[in-house]
Parts: structure tokens; C-alpha cells; sequence
């Protein structure tokens, strides 16, 4: 998945600390985070995926809020591009595990499904792979 990531043309957005370590373990020791080409964000997951979702189905694109500055940012990253690629772990993280809570790679998959589903509506070019 990684190799895929780093692949990829145009920008790049990591969404979610334990993709964040994987695409840090895969890079050369030399190289840190902010030397990925094309690489403008890197945010918290489920967090701001919820957040752009919700920003996106209520079209709140002219007066973010400042505490969804990361939603925000992601938002107009995928608004202006034409092409879009979604590589999205399904690994369970038990850290995350809440026992009141879906599992958070269900969560974030659900998420994730909204905003292509939305994104496509709005005439994107979406592709998704789950790993």
C-alpha cells in the first residue's frame, strides 16, 4: 500500500497516525514524512474524514470553523482535484478500540465510502482500495 501511496501523482494526504509510522517505517532513513513528494497534509483519520463528511454534506465551504482547520484543508484538497485516490487500511489497531464504539476501521470505511459517494456526485474521478 505504501508503494502504491508513494506512486501516486499529484498531492498526497495521510489521514491517521498508524499510517503515518507505516509510510515513515517504508521511507529511506534519510528520509522523513516531510520529504514525500506531493505530500500536504497529514491528520488525524476518522476525526477529519467525519469532519470534512460533515463540512461537504452541508456545504459549509465559505466560513470554516478554525478548530476544523485539517477538515478544512483536506476538503479543498479533494474539491479541486479532478482525480482522486482513496487507500484506506482496514488493520484493527486495539488501542483504538472503545467497547461502547464500532471498530474503527468499520467507522472509517463507512466514512470514507460517504465522501466517494458524495465526491462522485459532484463528478470526481474516485478510486478506493481497501487493504
Amino acid at each position: 500500500m505504501v508503494s502504491m501511496f508513494l506512486a501516486e501523482p499529484g498531492k498526497k494526504i495521510i489521514c491517521g497516525a498508524s499510517t503515518a509510522n507505516m509510510v515513515s517505517r517504508y521511507l529511506p532513513n534519510s528520509q522523513t514524512l516531510s520529504d514525500v513528494t506531493g505530500l500536504v497534509l497529514v491528520t488525524d483519520g476518522t476525526l477529519i474524514l467525519s469532519q470534512a463528511l460533515d463540512i461537504l454534506l452541508k456545504d459549509h465551504l465559505e466560513a470554516l470553523p478554525a478548530d476544523n482547520k485539517d477538515a478544512g484543508l483536506l476538503v479543498a484538497a479533494l474539491l479541486e482535484a479532478d482525480s482522486i485516490s482513496f487507500l484506506i487500511g482496514m488493520a484493527f489497531n486495539k488501542s483504538q478500540r472503545s467497547l461502547s464504539l464500532p471498530a474503527k476501521p468499520i467507522v472509517k470505511s463507512r466514512f470514507a465510502r460517504e465522501l466517494v459517494d458524495l465526491l462522485k456526485k459532484k463528478g470526481k474521478k474516485v478510486m478506493v482500495e481497501y487493504f
